[in-house]
């Protein structure tokens, strides 16, 4: 049994031209455990296939039609109480700009025991610390007690990415959709925020659905890739496979775009 399935998504903004859609027939599924990539330019529909599956996307500013079931539940039919018990808890958000993502006048300590207020009212408030303390540590925050007691600008970049990975995980969630979130990092804390999802893969048994346009990232991280093109899967396989062997144009295209040192110096030649 999968845990998650998307079936024919179709998403259309409102005021938009009927036969223009942001998500056109996109059908794929995940199982526990899985890394899966969803690649593609710029609005090629990546984000807005991420906003349906977490119930993100508001009901009032898009037509959709199609499945999405996460562990046999069904999204779409859910109500907003429903999908509030399910957002934070079984299924959690890590967004790509962590600069923007935190509020300013609270504690990082506080904003990440976020989701335990919500979906595990029963702790106290010690309970809750110690939870966050622990999301902290596992998030790769060796600092943790002092970085708890901090705000979000005495953070680095790096150090903010990390908190906000720590607030997804805090309440062990089924799924974490990672939007872009190594986006805006140089690249050796990009390296390192790698490695600490494919701890978090490997020990806990986490999913992982990591949406970005960076392929080297993805060929390292993920075991399965979908690529997106004008809002329409055009590829999807094992990640080695996709890399050796594409077989659609945009993919290779995409493929054949990725910097390499060998690129350079036949430029430089």
């Amino acid at each position: 049994m999968s845990l998650l399935e998307v079936n024919d998504l179709r998403v259309r903004f409102h005021g938009t031209a009927p036969d223009h859609y942001a998500v056109n027939g996109v059908s794929f599924s995940m199982e526990q455990g899985d890394i899966l990539g969803l690649v593609g330019e710029s609005g090629t529909g990546k984000t807005v296939t991420a906003m349906c599956i977490s119930g993100l996307l508001p009901r009032e500013k898009a037509y959709r039609s199609g499945n999405i079931l996460l562990d046999q539940t069904e999204i779409f039919d859910c109500t907003e109480a429903e999908l509030n018990r399910i957002l934070g808890s079984d299924i959690t958000v890590v967004f790509q700009e962590p600069m923007t993502s935190f509020n300013p006048v609270y504690r990082i300590g506080r904003q990440v025991e976020e989701g335990l207020y919500v979906h595990e009212k029963g702790l106290d408030r010690a309970q809750k610390k110690a939870r966050a303390l622990e999301a902290m540590r596992r998030a790769g925050l060796a600092d943790a007690e002092e970085v708890y007691r901090k705000y979000p600008h005495e953070l680095s970049g790096g150090m903010l990415q990390r908190a906000m990975i720590a607030a997804a995980i805090v309440t062990n969630p089924k799924l974490l959709i990672a939007d872009e979130i190594t986006t805006a990092l140089d690249v050796t804390i990009q390296a390192q925020i790698i490695d600490l999802l494919l701890d978090l893969n490997r020990k806990e048994g986490m999913s992982i659905l990591f949406i970005s346009h960076d392929l080297r990232v993805v060929r390292r991280l993920c075991s399965h890739v979908i690529v997106m093109q004008k809002g329409r899967i055009v590829e999807h396989g094992r990640t080695d496979d996709v890399f050796a062997h594409p077989e659609h144009s945009y993919t290779r295209h995409l493929i054949e775009a990725i910097p390499s040192r060998d690129k350079r110096v036949n430029e430089d030649e």
